[in-house]
């Protein structure tokens, strides 16, 4: 890990700058696959507004995570990632988006970075790990409220 806290610090302003720089591609590359992979994803046929609440559902997912990214390079904190994680696992399922849907995300998401953003070899690699650290995080099983 201090590998990559090395590279955070030297390296994290630089990337989240290009990956910003790109991030209306890599989002929406993702919120495309997003639509069509998962279609009944966030769909509530209950909700009145139920397609409404599930477009935004996809095009916002991967915005989010591209803010969540950018909070971690320019922190230089992977520990927000965790964090977050933890939160989405119990709040999104009410919405019907599943962990492995989110996990799909994540790889879309770091996959489209490398497709359309400008960095080298090193950087990629971090890239790597740090999608790793938001696999891992997804992986966090949340222990049941004791009453």
């Amino acid at each position: 890990m201090r590998a990559l806290e090395d590279w955070l610090i030297n390296s994290g302003n630089r990337v989240a700058t290009e990956l910003d720089r790109r991030s209306d591609i890599i989002c929406k590359t993702v919120s495309q696959q997003l639509e069509r992979n998962f279609v009944q994803m966030g769909y509530n046929p209950e909700r009145i507004d139920a397609v409404q609440f599930q477009q935004k559902m996809f095009v916002e997912s991967p915005r989010r995570m591209h803010r969540l990214v950018q909070t971690a390079l320019r922190l230089r904190a992977v520990e927000i990632i965790e964090r977050e994680c933890k939160w989405l696992l119990t709040a999104l399922p009410i919405h019907g988006i599943e962990r492995h849907q989110m996990h799909a995300m994540v790889r879309w998401y770091f996959e489209a970075s490398r497709t359309f953003a400008t960095i080298d070899s090193a950087d990629r690699r971090s890239l790597d790990i740090l999608e790793q650290v938001f696999l891992h995080a997804l992986d966090y099983k949340p222990t049941s409220a004791r009453v």
